[in-house]
């Protein structure tokens, strides 16, 4: 933060996890704070009337627009804009930070307004051991100490395979505490290799590119 205090403390967050990601090599995009059906939805593999439409709680507006409730709203642009980057030989290697909203009931460990970072990175012979490289690399970069990384499968409509990915408890250091409920690991989020009906949409042939 600044001396005047003018700088708030979740954007200051946001501009220490654009530079880690900018030293591995991806580029920062921003994403909306009102978007439409098709790149909340359809792009990413929804189809029409699919209950995983319903567990993201989305604010709609009476117009049938959509208050992002992920940062995932912005994939199929990356996609499409920085195609160029796989035709001259190079990674599409981008990050979107930015705030999602779902109506959800406050508690302990929910909000309706908060920040998620979407990772898209896409080239040839791309694996799951990448993304989780990728992960693990950053994450221990950000609180600067060695961080381990777990995944299992889930489902996401537009990853597959898809999985949940945890991170060791930097507060006990994997031995248990009150913060991790004395598993030794934190759930962070979702992750998994780009669907190839989300490659198709963005224009990238998925026998090609991963």
């Amino acid at each position: 933060s600044s001396s005047t205090g003018s700088i708030h403390p979740l954007m200051a967050e946001r501009d220490i996890i654009i530079d880690i990601f900018s030293r591995m090599g991806f580029t920062s995009v921003e994403s909306r704070e009102i978007d439409d059906d098709y790149h909340m939805f359809t792009s990413l593999n929804f189809p029409d009337g699919h209950p995983a439409r319903d567990d993201y709680d989305t604010f709609m507006t009476d117009e049938g627009l959509v208050a992002p409730a992920h940062t995932s709203t912005m994939q199929n642009r990356v996609l499409k804009k920085y195609k160029k980057n796989l035709e001259a030989g190079e990674p599409i290697a981008v990050i979107v930070p930015d705030r999602v909203f779902r109506n959800e009931d406050l508690d302990a460990r929910h909000e309706h307004t908060f920040y998620q970072i979407e990772g898209v990175y896409v080239n040839k012979n791309v694996t799951v051991g990448n993304l989780i490289s990728t992960i693990q690399e950053w994450l221990s970069a950000y609180y600067g100490k060695e961080v381990k990384t777990k995944i299992q499968p889930f489902y996401f409509p537009f990853t597959e395979p898809s999985f949940e990915f945890a991170a060791s408890c930097i507060f006990c250091e994997g031995k248990g505490c009150n913060v991790c409920s004395h598993s030794g690991w934190i759930e962070l989020g979702g992750c998994g290799m780009i669907h190839p009906n989300v490659l198709k949409e963005g224009g990238i042939d998925p026998s090609v590119y991963t």
